[in-house]
């Protein structure tokens, strides 16, 4: 998979010399306060194939043109002939996901449409950006389904969206609606079983890399 990401880095976003980071509870500090808060290159947290599919999550960007992790995920579905799942979690704001299929995109998901926006977006535009997890009804573990899944998805924006109660600003109007996107992130990850089935710590990764298995999960590196 390393081999595959690195080819795919190289031929299509000129990213060199990726690299695999060993860390342990001492020096990933280190490593991230010395490298990815500061250095150009882009990190990522990404599995070996887990069943028939894959998993990248978006760790920093340090690049003067970024790009989508989803770009990424996508070539590297293609060239694995499997599904690639990317999470990008923005200041613990906003939760996004994208899931390819042997380089064909299948669903996207925002957390917060209206986050980056500077008016209140049309109805129409924001069920043009609905998610639809049906998609994942092929990779979900067993006694899982999708109903619970969109469930979880749909906590905050999209219910308030559905019951009518976004402002007119595109917000919702009521606390009931706040979600810890870093909270639902966790959530997303257990329920999929992608890490365990009561573990996630991808999502509060930054303190819990230690609990990775380097087996099967690397912290990795691409420089340009």
């Amino acid at each position: 998979m390393v081999i595959e990401l690195s080819n795919e880095l190289r031929q299509n976003f000129n990213i060199s010399a990726l690299q695999k980071i060993d860390y342990d509870d001492i020096s990933y500090q280190k490593i991230l306060d010395g490298s990815a808060h500061s250095q150009k290159g882009i990190y990522y947290l990404i599995t070996e194939t887990h069943g028939n599919w894959i998993t990248i999550v978006e760790v920093s960007v340090n690049l003067n043109d970024p790009f989508y992790v989803y770009s990424l995920a996508n070539g590297l579905s293609r060239r694995l002939n499997t599904y690639a799942l990317s999470f990008h979690l923005h200041d613990s704001d906003v939760l996004y996901y994208n899931l390819e299929k042997r380089g064909v995109s299948l669903d996207g998901y925002n957390s917060d449409y209206q986050y980056f926006l500077d008016a209140p977006a049309a109805k129409e535009e924001i069920f043009s950006q609905r998610h639809s997890p049906q998609v994942f009804k092929e990779i979900l573990p067993s006694l899982k389904n999708v109903d619970q899944l969109n469930s979880i998805l749909n906590e905050g924006y999209w219910d308030a969206f559905d019951n009518g109660d976004l402002n007119d600003d595109g917000i919702p109007i009521d606390e009931k609606y706040t979600v810890d996107e870093e909270d639902r992130f966790e959530r997303v990850g257990r329920y999929l079983e992608i890490f365990s089935y009561a573990e996630y710590p991808f999502a509060n990764w930054y303190h819990n890399l230690s609990k990775l298995n380097l087996k099967d999960t690397h912290l990795l590196k691409g420089g340009i």
